[in-house]
């Protein structure tokens, strides 16, 4: 087919992996950070304050009220100038959520009678002065909203990269065909594709810096308009709301911005980008002031708090580490750096890539906690790493110099992708955890350690928490978590539990019995067949990837762009 692809045809891209990643899902919010965000959005919209109160000044849901308590103590938020507790985490992920959360609640009313099955489920036979004491009803209140949530919003984010990454490889100057190859290839075989699955700003803040990126290319190529700039603007501001620390990354397409600019004696360009991201940049100061009182201060800790790891350090864990490393959950990697320094492929921008991905690993290689938590990599480079693969693939076409290499390679990733989707990160951090403490290295951080070393690495360890949970290893008859040393700790590390706490099975309902994906998860909560719910989610998958077959089926020679 050599005509120029038509709006259908993306459409159906787009829906095609909204489907797939929809049919991997979580069934509900895996992250304490996720659920703090989404008392956040929930409150703003019922109230028009993401404040989260303590149940003497009005907090509702016990989750509320909890969360309250662990701000004040020091986590995840900070007391605002009225005395009320506000989430550290982004204010543009908040904002993002609150029509979930409103439709959320719309549900819960409609049908109160899933929220009764949940509890009967999680926190069977308690009263209600009891369901304190179960964790998996606290934080998995209120239910319909966080599955809606789940189900939706990152699913929606990756569909939106995907196109984002083929319009930038079409803007570049490849084919349709070659475009699609390495959108597909970032987002099916690198840690890019965890955000279609995790509920963290992460993902949307990376939807919306794609956003800024072609724009600032589209200008950089001279093909850029005022509208074009204007909207780059728009998205870079919106990213920096998601996620704050992409304003590292923006600076550097500041600067590739002015260049082209300089270049062309054009300067409208951007001009017309900063009065795009103005909008952003005055909400985030005047939400700023509004609740701490300084249109400086987030919320987050002073960075000389948590930045104090030696940067060598950090830089080896983050792109070795055995459990997160960047070269074993990116492993296109391994092609795309010879490629980017490479003086015969000289792709465009390739010093812009490489910037990109350079000063996030530096920064965070100083942070403490630079593997990132309950997350799937190290999540804090990856924003780098796409945009570094999205303007290096598409230029210099891996997969016709090196088609072997690019095939491994490929096939690697697609395997680690997989790996992640038949466990919990969640379930298997637990357990990580409880090995580390029986090895007696107690005053290290077992998450460190769970990142670093090869025994922990997930690459293994999940597919062994898989098998227990279809066995039922995890979980006796009654539904209780079934601990011992045996079939948790020593069947995935080969680490003996010393003490009945580090043999502890996991203590979440969701993450035994592959609950964690959300077909699983509902099948259970409602009592019906797990899989008629997943067959229909594939079955749309699939007609959707067969309608945008023409993105693969354009003649190589084809340089036409979308319309």
């Amino acid at each position: 087919m050599n005509g120029a692809l038509r709006w259908w045809h993306l459409f159906a891209a787009w829906l095609a992996t909204f489907f797939a990643f929809a049919a991997v899902a979580h069934g509900n919010l895996e992250t304490t950070d996720a659920g703090i965000t989404m008392v956040a959005a929930r409150n703003l919209g019922q109230r028009g304050d993401s404040g989260i109160r303590r149940a003497d000044q009005g907090g509702q849901l016990l989750g509320e009220q909890l969360a309250a308590e662990y701000i004040r103590s020091g986590a995840c938020g900070k007391i605002g100038v009225n005395g009320i507790a506000y989430t550290w985490f982004p204010m543009g992920h908040v904002w993002l959520l609150v029509p979930f959360t409103v439709a959320g609640d719309a549900l819960d009313r409609a049908w109160p009678s899933v929220a009764n099955d949940f509890r009967a489920r999680v926190a069977p036979g308690l009263s209600d002065a009891q369901l304190g004491s179960s964790l998996e009803y606290v934080q998995g209140n209120p239910v319909l909203t966080q599955g809606l949530i789940s189900l939706l919003v990152p699913a929606s984010c990756m569909a939106t990269t995907l196109l984002l990454l083929l319009l930038l490889g079409r803007v570049l100057g490849a084919n349709s065909r070659d475009a699609a190859i390495a959108a597909l290839a970032i987002v099916l075989a690198t840690q890019c594709f965890s955000f279609g699955r995790e509920t963290l700003s992460d993902g949307p803040g990376l939807t919306a810096l794609l956003g800024a990126l072609v724009a600032v290319v589209a200008v950089h190529q001279g093909r850029g308009t005022l509208f074009t700039s204007c909207a780059g603007g728009f998205a870079a501001g919106a990213a920096v709301l998601l996620r704050y620390q992409n304003a590292l990354l923006l600076a550097a397409l500041a600067i590739a911005l002015a260049l082209a600019c300089h270049r062309q004696r054009r300067w409208r360009d951007a001009l017309a980008f900063a009065l795009g991201g103005l909008p952003a940049l005055l909400l985030l100061l005047a939400v700023n002031d509004a609740r701490f009182g300084s249109v400086f201060d987030t919320g987050y800790p002073a960075a000389d708090a948590w930045l104090v790891e030696p940067m060598w350090l950090g830089a080896l864990k983050i792109l070795f580490g055995a459990g997160r490393g960047v070269a074993w959950f990116s492993p296109l990697v391994w092609l795309a750096l010879p490629l980017a320094l490479s003086r015969r492929s000289t792709p465009r921008l390739r010093w812009l890539g490489l910037v990109m991905f350079l000063v996030p690993l530096g920064f965070f290689a100083l942070a403490t906690g630079w593997q990132g938590g309950q997350c799937w990599a190290a999540r804090y480079v990856t924003h780098g790493l796409v945009a570094w693969l999205a303007l290096t693939l598409p230029q210099t076409r891996p997969w016709r110099r090196w088609p072997k290499a690019w095939i491994a390679l490929l096939c690697a990733g697609l395997f680690v992708n997989a790996t992640s989707v038949v466990a919990p990160v969640r379930g298997v951090l637990q357990l990580a955890s409880q090995a580390v403490e029986a090895t007696g290295a107690v005053a290290t951080d077992a998450h460190d350690l769970a990142g670093w070393q090869p025994r922990y690495t997930p690459l293994l360890a999940n597919w062994r928490y898989a098998a227990a949970s279809c066995v039922g290893g995890f979980e006796g008859e009654n539904g209780e978590p079934r601990h011992g040393s045996a079939h948790t700790i020593e069947a995935l590390f080969g680490i003996a539990a010393k003490t009945d706490t580090q043999a502890f099975a996991p203590m979440r309902w969701e993450d035994r019995c592959g609950r964690h994906l959300w077909w699983r998860f509902w099948g259970d909560v409602l009592g019906c067949s797990s899989l008629w719910l997943l067959l229909p989610t594939l079955l749309l998958a699939a007609a959707a990837a067969w309608l945008a077959r023409p993105l693969f089926a354009t003649a190589p020679s084809d340089s036409s762009t979308p319309r």
